[in-house]
């Protein structure tokens, strides 16, 4: 009996079967066959995602990347395989699995072009919303299976808001102590937090958690939110208890206060050996020039948000600041010192240069960063800025346990990653520059 051909193999034929098609111009096919053949490019397109997904899901349960080929997780590896977005990447793992364990009806419209990929993704997050019911979760997945065969994605997406109402009317009414305490217990494994730049000046702060912890964020927030006392213009010295900011602006403000005590009262964890401060990374030109007298010029934190030079030194006023000085190549000029000890000086040069975590396609912020010898000390490595690059613990590892290879650029002394060969015989991999986030 002959044996079955591998995947790999299958697919090549199927290419070449494809490729006779590259020498014909498409102005020479019929108006049927221009129709035909989108079609059948869409029927085939299903076939390939749900073999994708079945591939991918095995390649994740056998945890291919991180035992045989070197990445630190599966995601990172198909994001750099694939040419995808991170968040594609990851997004591709996740649907992967749940298509192939729990929406197997949804990987078996995939196959039969029933659905798009962009649609059997639409109904893996939805679904995913819904409480965890298999005969509930099952219901929606065929509500919105039958939906998707009539509608495009983006009506789909917009039908699959309101799945909880149509599969769950009764979930509002829903209020035992039972089922109160899963959903809350769900809640709080799910909690996240996110401080992000929008790219305007300012942050956008998103999170979510359980009902618990919100009693408790409220308990300390609330009592800082009561309406500052305004002074009346028309009476000097006379105080009204109207304060312009709304609940929103409070809250907020309330926050910032509660961490700003922390931070004076020395209540929170140690970062790199020393308290946590505000660094902030400048450009010398900038410092020089626009201290407090350009808008326009920005400086950055050591988690990559962007503040204005006058920001800074409203900061300066009452937070201990560590100043990072750059030259006009983004070298290193010149680290403010809170003390004698090298690795805080070490770390903070280290932070202005590399910004983030340097592993490709990886952008994890400092805070979540160690420093990595690249000769390690052990080896005669010294602990000096040649000697070190920025990676997250997740990458650190990787570095340590893998093949992988680092080196600092000799021409911007910058980290370049050699990756492992591959399984397969292929051509051996080539360095990886690293490119830090546009701020």
């Amino acid at each position: 009996m002959d044996s079955i051909a591998s995947p790999a193999a299958v697919l090549a034929d199927a290419r070449v079967r494809v490729g006779s098609l590259d020498d014909r111009l498409v102005t020479g096919f019929s108006d049927a066959e221009l129709v035909d053949g989108l079609a059948a490019v869409q029927e085939l397109k299903g076939q390939l995602s749900a073999l994708e997904a079945e591939l991918l899901a095995e390649a994740d349960l056998r945890d291919l990347a991180r035992k045989r080929l070197h990445w630190g997780s599966t995601a990172d590896w198909f994001t750099h395989l694939a040419g995808l977005s991170r968040r594609e990447g990851r997004r591709a793992v996740v649907h992967a699995r749940q298509l192939v364990t729990e929406r197997q009806r949804t990987l078996e419209a995939l196959r039969r072009a029933e659905v798009s990929a962009d649609q059997a993704g639409i109904i893996c997050d939805a679904v995913d919303t819904l409480p965890s019911s298999p005969t509930l979760r099952a219901r929606g997945e065929q509500a919105l299976l039958d939906e998707g065969r009539q509608l495009d994605a983006t009506e789909l997406a917009r039908t699959a808001r309101h799945l909880a109402d149509v599969v769950d009317p009764d979930r509002a009414k829903r209020r035992d102590e039972a089922a109160l305490e899963r959903e809350e217990r769900a809640a709080h494994s799910g909690r996240f937090l996110a401080v992000t730049d929008d790219g305007a000046g300012g942050v956008r702060i998103k999170g979510a958690g359980s009902v618990e912890d919100g009693a408790v964020l409220r308990a300390a927030l609330l009592p800082l939110t009561r309406p500052a006392p305004a002074v009346d213009p028309d009476t000097p010295g006379c105080q009204v208890e109207t304060d312009p900011r709304d609940h929103g602006a409070r809250m907020f403000d309330a926050l910032v206060e509660l961490a700003q005590h922390a931070l004076d009262t020395e209540r929170v964890p140690s970062s790199h050996g020393a308290r946590p401060r505000l660094a902030i990374t400048v450009d010398f030109q900038t410092l020089a020039t626009g201290l407090g007298r350009e808008p326009a010029a920005e400086a950055t934190t050591d988690d990559g948000l962007r503040l204005s030079v006058a920001a800074v030194r409203r900061l300066a006023c009452d937070a201990e600041l560590i100043p990072v000085c750059l030259g006009t190549d983004g070298e290193v000029l010149d680290v403010g010192r809170l003390s004698r000890l090298i690795t805080l000086v070490l770390w903070r040069a280290l932070v202005a240069r590399d910004r983030h975590c340097t592993f490709p396609g990886c952008t994890r912020p400092p805070v979540m960063c160690h420093a990595h010898h690249i000769i390690h000390w052990v080896d005669g490595g010294r602990t000096c800025l040649d000697n070190l690059v920025l990676v997250c613990g997740e990458h650190h590892r990787v570095l340590h346990h893998t093949p992988w290879q680092v080196r600092l650029n000799p021409d911007d002394r910058r980290p370049d990653y050699l990756p492992p060969a591959r399984l397969t015989s292929q051509d051996a991999p080539g360095w990886i520059r690293y490119r830090p986030r546009r701020e």
